[in-house]
This record gives structure tokens, sequence and C-alpha cells, in this order.
């Protein structure tokens, strides 16, 4: 699943309430998944969280402005030096 990598010391703490017919489904997929509830429910929304940032990356241009991105990533790169210390530092998602 590409949401999940190596395992990582859960420290924070998220309280949800379900109504008894989402707590029943959430068991459900869990014993069909084969696992624990926390698991479940922490796999799934870290799997439709990244659908959803992924979504965000999704853009249409008309010819005009496409024609000027093309251009744009045509051109020779150039050094930003602040844009490669962002780049060296973790993401929220590599964050512990």
């Amino acid at each position: 699943m590409p949401a999940i990598r190596a395992q990582r010391k859960r420290t924070e703490r998220l309280n949800v309430r379900v109504s008894d017919r989402e707590a029943r489904l959430i068991r459900l997929g869990a014993e069909r998944r084969g696992v624990n509830i926390t698991n479940f429910i922490f796999e799934s929304a870290c799997v439709r969280a990244e659908l959803e940032i992924a979504d965000a990356r999704h853009f249409e241009l008309s010819s005009k402005d496409w024609q000027r991105f093309s251009e744009a990533l045509d051109r020779p790169a150039q050094v930003k030096p602040r844009l490669k210390k962002l780049f060296a530092e973790s993401t929220v998602l590599e964050q512990s």
C-alpha cells in the first residue's frame, strides 16, 4: 500500500465518534482485512488522504497556457538557493 511506509512510533491521538452502523462497518472491514480496528482506520485514512492530495496535483490548461508552460519546462534549470534548502528539509509525511 502506498500510504504506509516503515512503521513509525505513533505519538498523536485522534478521537472520533461514530454511529453504531459505522462502528459495525469498520469492525467488519478490519476483520475482513485481518487487522485491528486502529490499523484499519489508520491505513484507510492515509490512503484517502494521499488520494485527496494527488487530486490537487491534476490541472488543465488552455492551449496558449500549455504552450507557455511547455516553454518554461524547456528552459535551462536555474539554481534557486531557497528552493534547494526547502527540498533538503524532511516533509510532513517523513516526520515522525
